[in-house]
């Protein structure tokens, strides 16, 4: 392999990939991959523009999620117009795995598609022996078979992020990215790991957790949930010196259909956080149903009682604006809003549709809000029901279906590559 220290490994560092970086980085550098680069935290524009001018071999890396996307082709233009042959920008996350096309089509050079964990290191020894190639290229990565192997402890970072205890889910909700990979766990011992390294610097004083669903930890399919897992998790945090532990609240969320009391009762006794996130995502039973979510509306109204009699508050999160919503249903919504509220002094999170890439719904067009699903919508965040999340949601939906439609049409000229 050519060793050329001169080379820069740019990070286009953003508060939505806070997460990714870290895992990304701990992988390189397990690798030894990192050695053979300048690895360069780039957090601003005018960052990105100076690694223009250097007069070196730069390769800046993106990861990012669908929402994102609209901003960032707006800043690969601006970096295009000005760009050098020695710069070459990369994009992975969510979005590019989901639809690595679109990012070469938007001005990427390279997309990567899936875990990072098991094959970007190869990648980059790719490029160190041959230099970047002048056609584009979509790197397929196969998936992580263990998530012990992935780990958010970076020399470059002094940030420790939340631990990704699951990845994947057993359901196949039709809009969501996460549906239908092959759920895997997190063992105890490599929590443990993790936890030791955050407690050399005090960072274990307060502990959180990303997982799709918090009660399935541990679960060997979607019937039989895993309590004494849970329990082993959340108390050895609490036995080793955490003040503040968090689970069920982001970035971990709870299903309405896996709502057990046992679970409930040992977050309220042994966590901090006083509010408990249920997805709930509609109050419409046709309409969950026609999204493949796999629980019902009185779903969501039981696991809001069982988390009041517990003294948790239900964060309930509710997305309007889904393909094929009608009037109806947002009715059924609005009035299953107002009825959590009263009866189980819910908030409730209101987003709107995103056509996520890589799901059955991502060519999708979004439904749009009547006047009067608006009015209420209003009242309600007046009335400190609900938040105002959906018309941030609304804008940025309809910047992400305009994009996709402009860049649908666009040539493209590619090499696959699978790692």
């Amino acid at each position: 392999m050519k060793t050329n220290p001169k080379t820069i490994l740019g990070i286009r560092w953003q508060p939505y990939n806070r997460f990714t970086f870290p895992v990304i980085l701990h992988h390189l550098e397990q690798a030894k991959t990192d050695s053979y680069f300048q690895v360069q935290l780039v957090s601003s524009f005018h960052e990105v523009k100076a690694l223009t001018e250097t007069g070196v071999p730069v390769l800046l890396l993106y990861s990012f999620m669908t929402p994102h996307f609209p901003a960032v082709v707006e800043e690969v233009n601006r970096v295009r117009a000005q760009r050098t042959p020695r710069l070459k920008l990369l994009a992975g996350g969510p979005h590019a795995s989901g639809d690595p096309a679109s990012v070469l089509k938007a001005g990427f050079d390279f997309a990567y598609a899936g875990a990072a964990e098991t094959g970007f290191s190869t990648v980059l020894e790719r490029f160190l022996q041959t230099g970047f190639p002048e056609t584009q290229q979509i790197f397929y990565a196969p998936e992580l078979n263990n998530l012990d192997d992935s780990l958010p402890v970076s020399k470059y970072l002094t940030i420790r992020p939340p631990l990704e205890i699951s990845r994947g889910c057993y359901w196949n909700c039709r809009f969501c990215q996460t549906a239908g990979q092959k759920a895997r766990h997190r063992s105890l011992d490599s929590i443990k790991f993790y936890y030791l390294e955050l407690k050399k610097t005090n960072y274990h004083r307060r502990m959180n957790f990303i997982c799709p669903s918090a009660f399935e930890y541990g679960a060997t399919d979607s019937r039989h949930l895993n309590y004494p897992a849970v329990e082993a998790l959340l108390k050895y945090c609490v036995d080793n010196g955490s003040r503040f532990v968090e689970y069920g609240i982001f970035p971990s969320e709870t299903r309405p259909d896996r709502f057990e009391e046992p679970f409930v009762a040992l977050v309220a006794r042994l966590c901090s956080n006083r509010k408990i996130t249920i997805g709930a995502q509609s109050g419409s039973s046709r309409l969950l149903k026609q999204l493949n979510r796999g629980h019902s509306a009185e779903a969501v109204e039981n696991a809001c009682r069982i988390a009041f009699r517990n003294k948790l508050q239900p964060q309930v999160d509710i997305i309007f604006g889904f393909p094929g919503e009608t009037s109806t249903d947002r009715r059924q919504t609005l009035d299953f809003i107002k009825h959590l509220s009263v009866a189980n002094r819910a908030r409730v999170q209101v987003h709107y549709f995103m056509p996520l890439s890589g799901t059955p719904l991502e060519n999708s067009s979004s439904s749009r809000l009547d006047y009067r699903t608006i009015d209420v919508l209003n009242r309600y965040q007046k009335d400190g029901i609900c938040t105002g999340w959906w018309k941030e949601g609304t804008k940025l939906s309809r910047q992400v279906i305009a994009l996709r439609q402009m860049l649908k049409d666009r040539k493209l000229e590619f090499e696959e590559i699978y790692l």
